[in-house]
């Protein structure tokens, strides 16, 4: 047997259509379950902030890089366009971000924070504090850099 056959063996209980599947191994079982078990934890603390998850990704997500498309945005939030579309125009209705025509192309619009957007993030992050640290309790920096390789490398795989 060479290493290819042993890989492939050795994968056998992870993927579906084989007989050994065990779907308590299959990591997108797990994948599914974290998701779901976060959003609920989270919406619930947003949901007292009078904020959705989608805005609120949107918002770190601006926090972070800056000025971004809205192309961009939906990309990194992972979130059909006209889902991010609509939040983003909410969220300027509320003052928490602003949108702009792109200076280089007529067509694109660009978001970016506002001071109120800014002190927006800081109070959701100042209240889901607690939160993040129990969903983190007990994982250490490297364990957390390795899900996130390994999860990086799937997503990949998937794209």
């Amino acid at each position: 047997m060479n290493n290819m056959d042993i890989r492939r063996e050795d994968l056998s209980k992870y993927k579906p259509a084989s007989d050994s599947f065990e779907f308590r191994q299959f990591p997108f079982y797990w994948i599914v379950r974290v998701s779901n078990a976060y959003l609920m934890k989270i919406d619930k603390s947003l949901k007292k902030l009078k904020i959705n998850n989608t805005s609120w990704r949107i918002l770190l997500i601006l926090r972070e890089q800056g000025a971004l498309s809205v192309t961009d945005i939906a990309s990194h939030a992972v979130v059909k366009m006209p889902t991010i579309t609509k939040s983003t125009y909410k969220l300027q209705v509320e003052g928490l971000v602003r949108i702009k025509t792109s200076d280089s192309d007529g067509r694109v619009s660009i978001v970016v924070l506002t001071e109120k957007g800014e002190n927006a993030v800081s109070d959701i992050i100042n209240s889901t504090k607690k939160t993040f640290e129990h969903i983190y309790d007990g994982l250490t920096s490297i364990e957390i850099e390795q899900l996130n390789s390994v999860l990086q490398k799937l997503f990949i795989n998937i794209d």
